[in-house]
């Protein structure tokens, strides 16, 4: 038997007396039921709802900011050539380095493809990337 209610066996239909409960409360269980019932159903029609252009915005916010990352990490990139580019100047070592350039441009390739990328794509990436740095470091040297 269940607490807080009796079971009334008198009617040909078998139903459920409230005892313990009061109006008040019952009210309240009501209009949470109907708040929560509500809430769930206008979540999934407001799911099914969403625009084109909202879903565009989302998707072209990403990419600004994943291309504001892009250019962060090149910025990186470059100071780190210039400091090797110091550190082969004070040595008398050639700006360009042809085998450490091939093993960079191999592992990016390889890299690259894991995610999708062609290696076509990544020897022109990496040939302006390298270029760049070529020419900042040596701005070092003219600087100096």
């Amino acid at each position: 038997m269940l607490t807080g209610f009796t079971l009334a066996l008198d009617k040909p239909i078998f139903f459920f007396t409230l005892t313990l409960f009061k109006k008040k409360i019952m009210h309240k269980i009501i209009i949470i039921f109907v708040i929560c019932f509500m809430g769930i159903t206008g979540v999934k029609a407001q799911d099914n709802a969403v625009p084109l252009a909202d879903t565009m915005t989302i998707y072209r916010k990403k990419i600004d900011e994943l291309d504001k990352k892009i250019i962060q990490l090149l910025g990186e990139r470059i100071e780190a050539a210039k400091a090797i580019g110091a550190y082969k100047m004070a040595h008398n070592v050639a700006v360009v380095q042809p085998d450490r350039f091939k093993k960079v441009l191999q592992q990016a390739i390889s890299e690259g493809q894991k995610v999708g990328l062609s290696a076509a794509f990544i020897r022109k990436l990496y040939a302006a990337v390298h270029a760049e740095s070529v020419r900042q470091e040596e701005g070092l040297k003219r600087a100096h």
